[in-house]
């Protein structure tokens, strides 16, 4: 007969104590006085992550690459939830772009203490159409631009012993893809920036995570999504997901929620794939 083992009494109010000081569970996804940094946050994804934090308490930095208006209309609705926020301009693979994020976001709210790299340009083209000019942009953006952010903040982070970082990826980091090479390489190269990150930062309540949104119900420009003009092709894919609907993007804003609160605190290195079941790697 196997016998577990029992633990001792010492143990259980160990527990019990533990449980006590943790703090309510109200708290858990409270994020008041912290501030928060999402790139491409102009619409979609992005724009769902921003408003997330901001009705849980959160200042946000809102990056968007040109579109002033629709950064600034995300901005209104964050302040409608009684959020705090402000909007940084720029090309977020461009070392300058995270130099006036760091800038503006310290001198308005002193230190940002979670970032979300979203911001992502797809480029359709193959191999042998793709440019060493199209190459770069596109790997800047999402890898290289993923590198000066950590370099950016993580030293004010590491500093106060708590921090989040967040980067999106996609199933394209794990299949690639012959018409988005550059695309696929940096979303490749970022899960492994993410583990590098995590092993090396975890020691300093800075845990790093990715988030994997699949198909997911956003505005798509068609000349880099050619697939998703033909109505046909869109309900056949999403006939392959289980759930048999595509990804919301206040799903995709929760989970980034989630990795960020202080009980998911052991989640590090990890990814999140809200996919609908349609790939499950493991």
């Amino acid at each position: 007969m196997l016998r577990l083992p029992v633990a001792s009494a010492g143990a259980i109010l160990l527990r019990k104590s533990d449980l006590e000081r943790r703090p309510s569970m109200k708290d858990d996804l409270d994020f008041t006085g912290k501030t928060v940094l999402v790139t491409g946050a102009g619409r979609n994804i992005g724009k769902a992550i921003i408003l997330e934090f901001a009705a849980r308490g959160a200042n946000v930095v809102i990056n968007s690459r040109s579109n002033r208006a629709e950064a600034e209309g995300v901005l209104r609705e964050a302040e409608s939830l009684g959020a705090r926020g402000v909007v940084v301009l720029g090309d977020a693979g461009e070392k300058r772009t995270v130099d006036e994020l760091k800038s503006h976001a310290e001198e308005a709210f002193g230190r940002v203490d979670i970032y979300v790299a979203n911001a992502a340009r797809r480029l359709y083209k193959d191999f042998w159409e793709t440019t060493d000019e199209e190459w770069h942009r596109h790997l800047n953006q999402q890898l290289t631009g993923a590198w000066y952010l950590a370099k950016a903040f993580t030293p004010a982070m590491r500093e106060a012993g708590y921090g989040r970082i967040i980067h999106m990826n996609g199933p394209d980091g794990y299949y690639g893809g012959w018409t988005r090479v550059p695309h696929s390489t940096a979303k490749g190269g970022l899960r492994a920036l993410t583990k590098s990150l995590a092993e090396g930062l975890g020691e300093f309540g800075i845990t790093v995570n990715d988030v994997n949104p699949g198909l997911a119900a956003t505005k798509r420009d068609l000349t880099t999504h050619p697939q998703f003009g033909d109505k046909d092709t869109v309900d056949r894919i999403v006939q392959q997901i289980p759930i048999r609907r595509c990804t919301e993007p206040s799903e995709v804003a929760f989970a980034c929620a989630f990795l960020c609160s202080p009980r998911s605190a052991a989640i590090n290195g990890s990814i999140i794939h809200l996919d609908g079941g349609r790939n499950m790697f493991g």
